[in-house]
């Protein structure tokens, strides 16, 4: 693997809440609480959306992709998102 680290960018959403997402992602939500979170990377592109609803106090998770190592809520309105590593499907290995 030529690149073993993601690395990550934090933008703020809904009702306060964070989220903590690979840098090649890109994020739609709206005041209500939405929240779509797509992968642009060349890796992963086209693949499931993940689909989020927030509220003052409450976060769920409606739908996931396949792509995705990991999706965390933290208690300090945090959603951190981490993503499984490419597979390098090079002839030589």
């Amino acid at each position: 693997m030529e690149n073993d680290k993601q690395e990550f960018k934090t933008q703020t959403v809904a009702y306060g809440w964070q989220l903590v997402i690979p840098e090649n992602t890109i994020v739609m939500d709206n005041k209500q609480g939405n929240i779509a979170i797509e992968d642009a990377s060349d890796n992963f592109r086209g693949g499931p959306l993940i689909l989020l609803t927030v509220s003052a106090n409450q976060a769920t998770v409606e739908s996931s992709g396949y792509f995705e190592q990991g999706i965390s809520i933290t208690l300090d309105k945090k959603i951190v998102i981490t993503r499984r590593e490419a597979v390098n499907m090079d002839e030589d290995n």
